[in-house]
């Protein structure tokens, strides 16, 4: 629809007489200006994608894996649409945290297979930022920092343990199939906790992680 301006500088919609004030209209010196659409807002540049396990940095050279934590972003859910989780952040609680992974026959079901003897534990010093916990791949080019080698109820990708500067530690479930325990209680997928000095991880038919910290 046309619109025409009013000696007094209103809009409007009639040509003879301005229907916002009443006004006599300047005949054929009505500017005659036509309703344009507001200009559509400038659209931010995307952000450079992340990583849905573990939230780190994706390139764009078509690497199918997270080269942090080993994610495959081919995988269908639950990495899709996982709802991102910003935990409190505590205080600093230890200057170092070492994971123990151990066989618990205790932790041996009906329906699970004998666990396996003269496995004796391991002991790893958590360094890096994302540690992995699963089981080693070299097809799939998976190599954890805490391999579990000797259960296959544990998923290549099964969990993280992220170590922050100020000395928090979190634990992740990424997505496992069999899901992981923190202290015997089920933790949700995609939601991080923070861990403290003896909390245990339990996971797969009898792989037990020890979490010491050190002060």
């Amino acid at each position: 629809m046309d619109t025409f301006v009013c000696p007094k500088q209103h809009a409007s919609t009639e040509p003879d007489y301005c229907s916002e004030c009443g006004a006599k209209m300047a005949g054929a010196e009505a500017a005659v200006q036509s309703v344009q659409p507001p200009a559509p807002a400038a659209v931010a540049p995307s952000e450079r994608p992340t990583c849905p396990a573990c939230g780190a940095a994706r390139d764009n050279s078509g690497i199918a894996f997270c080269e942090v934590c080993g994610c495959d972003f081919a995988a269908p859910p639950p990495f899709a649409g996982a709802p991102a989780s910003n935990p409190p952040q505590p205080p600093p609680t230890a200057s170092g945290w070492i994971a123990t992974l151990s066989v618990d026959a205790s932790m041996h079901s009906p329906g699970s297979p004998d666990p396996p003897t003269g496995i004796a534990p391991s002991t790893i010093a958590l360094k890096e930022p994302v540690s992995l916990i699963g089981r080693k791949s070299e097809a799939r080019a998976i190599f954890p920092q805490i391999p579990v080698a000797h259960d296959d109820a544990v998923s290549h990708r099964h969990a993280i343990l992220q170590l922050y500067a100020s000395g928090v530690l979190l634990l992740r479930d990424i997505g496992a199939a069999n899901g992981t325990h923190l202290n015997g209680k089920p933790i949700n997928p995609m939601v991080d906790y923070p861990l403290k000095d003896g909390d245990e991880i339990t996971l797969g038919h009898w792989s037990r992680i020890s979490i010491k910290a050190v002060f």
